[in-house]
């Protein structure tokens, strides 16, 4: 409240009270846009990337789908715990910036929403920060859960509904300097549950990552005027589930 007051009675240095114009626009246009600059440092990335290694270091090498690849980070992974892996994205600007910083892994331009592949054609499916972008889970899973083998895992990652529900949208900056924003559909944990066994697949594990002290470093709220990570310090930021189609 102490805060709240010295913002309303003007006090505080220009940045404070700077205005920044932000482009709110749809997923596809916002990828176009943030691919030159997606693969700069990204606190949701660095909260997820670690309980994602964990989980998909418990699963034996096979066929793996990374879907909605973006640049290809996940892509990387797999392939270096020894998976055959085709990298799946709508954005041809992700995926162009994947092919000329890592190389040779596959590539396909595909809606996860309507997923070009065959029947049981994949060992593991991953899908990594980007099932918050759609209103309904229902189609993505039914896609999942037709294509993944019996005996196979899918495996995704989202912003927490709770950090969604509190403002947590895909904010980015690009060469110029300039900002947009693409906005995050709330997920709550029983959505995915519910969409995933209509797929035919059970829960195998949920993962919730929290805010620390390291993770308010790197969203560099220390920096800012009200000091939000009083807040901010022990609520959800990322969350990760293993699913898997019984044999």
């Amino acid at each position: 409240m102490d805060a709240m007051r010295r913002l309303l009675e003007g006090e505080g240095d220009d940045k404070v009270f700077e205005e920044r114009v932000i482009d709110d626009l749809d997923p596809a246009d916002a990828y176009r846009e943030w691919s030159a600059t997606y693969d700069d440092p990204n606190p949701l990335i660095v909260a997820e990337q670690g309980a994602l290694r964990a989980l998909l270091s418990e699963l034996p090498a096979g066929r793996a789908l990374d879907v909605a690849t973006g640049t290809g980070r996940i892509a990387d992974e797999l392939e270096r715990l020894g998976h055959r892996v085709i990298a799946v994205d709508l954005s041809e600007s992700m995926l162009s910036v994947g092919r000329s910083e890592r190389g040779s892994i596959r590539t396909v331009i595909g809606d996860f929403t309507r997923l070009p592949f065959a029947d049981v054609s994949a060992d593991v499916i991953v899908c990594g920060l980007a099932l918050t972008h759609v209103d309904d889970l229902t189609p993505v899973f039914d896609g999942f859960g037709r294509i993944v083998a019996p005996g196979g895992a899918v495996v995704t990652s989202d912003i927490h509904p709770m950090a969604t529900s509190t403002g947590g949208h895909a904010f980015f900056k690009r060469s110029d300097g300039t900002r947009g924003v693409t906005r995050n559909h709330i997920h709550w944990p029983s959505a995915y549950v519910s969409a995933a066994i209509a797929a035919g697949l059970v829960v195998r594990r949920c993962v919730e990552v929290f805010m620390d002290e390291a993770l308010l470093r790197e969203l560099g709220v220390e920096d800012l005027y009200l000091s939000p990570e009083k807040a901010l310090e022990g609520l959800p930021f990322a969350l990760l589930w293993a699913f898997e189609r019984p044999a």
